[in-house]
């Protein structure tokens, strides 16, 4: 049972940047992968990795809605964001890597600042670990001026943060690329 993290990370409150986007940098959105509990085998025929019957939501293709990169348990992919709006704010949720990787990444975004926010999970609990994460440093730059009107949202984020265990032992991470994802209220 994954084990996910109860400290709070420090933020820092960062002005957006807004540009324009890069020629090919949202190329991943045409790519798709199914979801991580079913397997297509060679035969065309797909698999389980848990008990039931393959279903038609089983066969979905999902798109991938980002293209970053994290050096948090020795570095993956994360393939999906979600962004989300409440009132004026607008939440960015950077989640992938299932069974194996379950950490997730968050940047609410309010007008033209946001905050990054990593909730990093792990695989025991230890109850005598206290964990703090610090942001050190971290841009957004998102690729549409009037976003908030937006049907899809997209950027760029690069973020840095420190992971302190028992204040003494820490362990320095970044979280960084390219979204592209509908906006949904």
């Amino acid at each position: 049972m994954a084990y996910k993290s109860r400290a709070i990370a420090q933020a820092i409150t960062t002005m957006v940047i807004f540009d324009k986007v890069p020629a090919g940098v949202l190329s991943f959105t045409k790519n798709w992968a199914y979801p991580w509990i079913v397997v297509k085998l060679d035969n065309g025929k797909f698999s389980k990795v848990e008990e039931g019957n393959i279903t038609a939501a089983d066969t979905t293709h999902l798109y991938f809605t980002a293209n970053c990169q994290t050096n948090v348990q020795g570095g993956y992919k994360l393939r999906y964001c979600y962004a989300t709006k409440k009132g004026a704010v607008i939440t960015l949720n950077f989640a992938d890597g299932q069974p194996g990787y379950a950490s997730e990444f968050d940047v609410d975004i309010l007008k033209d600042k946001f905050n990054f926010k990593p909730i990093v999970v792990y695989p025991e609990f230890k109850p005598d670990e206290k964990i703090v994460y610090t942001v050190t440093g971290s841009k957004l730059m998102l690729y549409q001026h009037d976003y908030t009107d937006s049907n899809f949202i997209s950027g760029y984020i690069d973020a840095e943060f420190v992971e302190t265990i028992n204040n003494k032992e820490s362990h320095k991470y970044y979280f960084r690329g390219y979204f592209k994802t509908p906006l949904k209220s």
